[in-house]
């Protein structure tokens, strides 16, 4: 009822602005294939951990797993974006739906290396699935000469949908799981991404950043971007530290709802929820923009939100408690995600975004690791509180991006950051941005009015079911949703 709500008020105050055909068809191209392919990865999500452990691994083993995957995505995330840019984004993408076939098929073996080999494959799929894509939608539709601001009606399509779709994701996973065993949602998860690779090498065109440089001078300008212009940095470092503590919560639900319940937990009616919480935040993106907010301190709030959520289990042990506190969490992460994909269509630069974007990831996945080589020895709400931190400090990098942004630029001095940028008398990421920012926030009432119908697209991310076959009719129900 409250998204119901929130997306009337939204669509009411809208531009009646006419969106063209062309802009239709490209947008549900990218947003069909990228929800298809990022619900192979949803499919997963309930199931992973239970999976590790009805196969006899330890916690601390399964730990172990994770630390494969996410530190082959920290140093993949050192060079893919670079590949992306200069061999081309298409490529990279059509690589993930490989990489992650192969890590699928790793399920079916209960052998720890297997598994290990599995989570290797995974990781390098997972630093293309955040960096390449949506390098490749910002790239085609700035090409394309579309208005900056209908790119986020893009970026709330692909946030609502994703919700929807990772909800009923854990829907199908919970029935697979229950008629045809722990490893059948991985398999369909397998199907999926074939599908998603068949109709993305023909739908979409390549494209690339600069592809006229060495991958080693590509990473040395993404460096020179990061390290030169604080704007850039202080929002990579917050939007890193926020996916740091979220990764760190994606890994610990189960264990701590499992370890608070005398009932068996329902893993995938717990994650539906969640999803459905995304949508919620989704939704609440919209409405707040709608009003005329600005995305940086929203981003603030949401960080803020994310801290005091994931300080709820650091002090309380009760089930009930521990299960609100994580829909607010959740919550706070579908307004985190078109939050955070606008702040970096503004403010990285585009000839080196993908490489930009994946080497930020590394700080990230640096992290994470560091939680999980630890997490075997550490209570629950130990691990709970190094989120807590994590998030605060995203609070915090975010207070100073937006002091930098708003011309504070004595915070540039208190941090003793220099901005290269500003002494060679280039524009900065800020100045650089202020044209699409006028755009992008000023716009807000047009922006608003996409009118996300996607629950009634029956499928795709937007409703995993479809995946096994209805893909006409999505193509087809999402002429309405795409728009």
């Amino acid at each position: 009822g409250v998204v119901y709500y929130a997306r009337k008020k939204a669509k009411a105050t809208q531009d009646h602005e006419v969106i063209t055909e062309d802009f239709k068809r490209f947008q549900r191209s990218y947003v069909v294939i990228f929800m298809m392919l990022t619900a192979a990865d949803w499919l997963q999500g309930p199931y992973l951990y239970a999976l590790y452990d009805s196969y006899g691994h330890s916690k601390q083993s399964i730990g172990h797993l994770f630390i494969l995957g996410f530190g082959t995505a920290a140093v993949c995330s050192t060079f893919v974006g670079s590949l992306a840019d200069k061999y081309g984004r298409k490529r990279l993408c059509q690589a993930y739906c490989l990489l992650m076939i192969l890590s699928l098929m790793t399920k079916h073996s209960s052998s720890w290396g297997i598994l290990a080999v599995g989570r290797v494959l995974g990781g390098a799929a997972t630093s293309i699935l955040f960096s390449s894509f949506e390098s490749w939608m910002v790239h085609q539709h700035l090409q394309l000469s579309y208005p900056d601001h209908w790119m986020r009606r893009t970026f709330e399509v692909v946030v609502s949908g994703t919700g929807i779709t990772a909800m009923t994701s854990g829907l199908v996973a919970t029935f697979f799981t229950s008629h045809f065993g722990r490893v059948a949602p991985f398999d369909l998860a397998i199907a999926l991404a074939a599908l998603g690779l068949l109709l993305l090498s023909r739908a979409w065109p390549e494209n690339y950043g600069d592809a006229g440089i060495s991958v080693i001078q590509t990473l040395e300008n993404s460096y020179h971007s990061i390290r030169g212009d604080p704007v850039i940095m202080l929002l990579g470092i917050s939007q890193a530290l926020y996916e740091a503590g979220m990764y760190t919560f994606v890994i610990m639900w189960t264990p701590a709802l499992d370890s608070t319940s005398a009932l068996p937990v329902s893993h995938g009616w717990v994650f539906s929820t969640f999803m459905l919480c995304i949508i919620l935040g989704g939704t609440l993106y919209k409405q707040y923009l709608a009003y005329g907010g600005s995305v940086e301190k929203l981003m603030l709030f949401t960080c803020g939100i994310g801290a005091v959520s994931l300080a709820i289990p650091v002090v309380i042990n009760e089930h009930s408690l521990l299960l609100l506190s994580f829909f607010v969490f959740e919550t706070s992460v579908g307004v985190f995600w078109p939050s955070a994909s606008s702040l970096r269509s503004m403010y990285f630069p585009e000839d080196t975004r993908a490489s930009v974007m994946a080497t930020l990831r590394v700080p990230q996945n640096i992290l994470i690791m560091c939680v999980l080589s630890v997490i075997g020895r550490l209570e629950n709400w130990m691990v709970f509180s190094i989120a807590f931190v994590f998030m605060t400090c995203a609070a915090v990098a975010q207070w100073y991006f937006i002091k930098i942004t708003t011309g504070e630029t004595d915070v540039i001095e208190e941090l003793g950051i220099v901005d290269e940028n500003i002494t060679e008398g280039k524009p900065s990421a800020a100045a650089g941005s202020a044209s699409k920012k006028a755009m992008l926030l000023n716009n807000s009432s047009s922006v608003a009015g996409a009118d996300l119908e996607l629950a009634s697209m029956g499928g795709e991310r937007l409703s995993t079911t479809s995946h096994t076959g209805a893909l006409g009719s999505l193509v087809a129900t999402s002429e309405t949703a795409a728009g």
